[in-house]
């Protein structure tokens, strides 16, 4: 089986570190959770049984309604028992040979090329593919993503983003069209409070965010560091992930879901931007492992707004590693690969 190929080594180590944040993770979701659930009731008067009852009651609300909420921002469907023949019997042929349950596949309606799961537990997995991943990349470099997000299937990392990312997707979403609205709202004093309870949600989002930002590192790494050792072709991956940022770099304004769910994707549409600049300025380092970057489009293109002042805000919140730097630790595994 493939995955008997990952030997103790970087995958290793990397996932004992993912394992770590993943329970610290875990933990400060439930302990900022109960924190407000506790502030709140202590205002209204609450009992501590009654406060223990009303935490439990949200956690499971949480637990449940979770992949809802993405299904809902990234407006994805699953996919018919006939549809996309080839992808389906990529990922089922993938799943046997990892030794996993085939996850449910679903395509999401988003010109950006992306890929991600999520899911309540690991025995319900759904992996997410956007329409415009599979026309930005040939069949080997699909594979490899698909291989990347086996690697999030297999460990579980998703499950536990999908109950953190409850908080900072739902503040995201409320602040996102709640400022619009009030912007454009005629009464003066009805948009006033509208806007101010707008900003709470993004003060809300921003401080919840900062907590599933280390397991989203970590889990990016050790998904790429699993499928280079795992395929022995690390440079499919870093081909995938130089056209991902790319054809994002390309694309001004996103679609809702780029924001909503950024923290499950392979790429992160906010980050793109440094990305390229950041793969030009390393060029003569990566070339080896993507000989295909056009570099010279890269110097010629004009910095992009992604999507005015949240966009701007967004970009500070990074959620992936640098693309340069996750080619890079590819480059290296290909070079231990190629010397045994």
């Amino acid at each position: 089986m493939a995955s008997q190929n990952v030997k103790n080594g970087q995958a290793s180590t990397a996932l004992a570190e993912l394992l770590a944040n993943i329970a610290i993770t875990l933990v400060l979701s439930l302990a900022i959770g109960f924190a407000i659930i506790w502030i709140i009731t202590f205002y209204l008067g609450f009992s501590i049984y009654e406060t223990l009852a009303v935490a439990f009651a949200v956690f499971i609300f949480q637990f449940y309604i979770s992949p809802e909420l993405i299904i809902a921002a990234t407006k994805l469907r699953y996919a018919g028992k006939d549809e996309y023949p080839q992808l389906q019997k990529m990922v089922l042929e993938l799943s046997k040979e990892y030794g996993m349950k085939p996850p449910k596949l679903a395509i999401a309606p988003a010109r950006e090329p992306n890929a991600f799961v999520f899911g309540r537990t690991t025995r319900d997995p759904t992996l997410v593919v956007h329409e415009g991943l599979l026309s930005a990349l040939n069949a080997e470099e699909l594979r490899a993503v698909m291989v990347h997000e086996m690697a999030h299937v297999k460990h579980g990392d998703f499950a536990v983003m999908t109950f953190a990312s409850f908080v900072p997707m739902l503040a995201y979403m409320t602040a996102r069209d709640v400022l619009w609205t009030g912007f454009f709202d005629d009464g003066k004093d009805a948009a006033s409070y509208t806007i101010l309870l707008g900003m709470l949600a993004f003060v809300a989002y921003f401080i919840s965010e900062l907590i599933v930002l280390p397991v989203s590192h970590q889990r990016e790494y050790y998904a790429d560091l699993y499928c280079a050792e795992s395929t022995h072709k690390p440079e499919n991956l870093a081909r995938a992930l130089y056209k991902i940022s790319y054809a994002n770099f390309k694309t001004k304004n996103g679609s809702k879901s780029a924001t909503s769910a950024r923290a499950f994707y392979i790429i992160d549409f906010f980050n793109v931007d440094r990305d390229m600049w950041e793969l030009k300025n390393h060029y003569e380092q990566l070339k080896g492992i993507v000989p295909g970057i056009d570099i010279s489009t890269v110097i010629k293109a004009e910095r992009q707004s992604r999507n005015g002042l949240l966009g701007m805000l967004n970009s500070m919140l990074s959620t992936h590693p640098q693309t340069y730097r996750r080619i890079m630790s590819l480059a290296k595994e290909k070079q231990g690969i190629e010397s045994h």
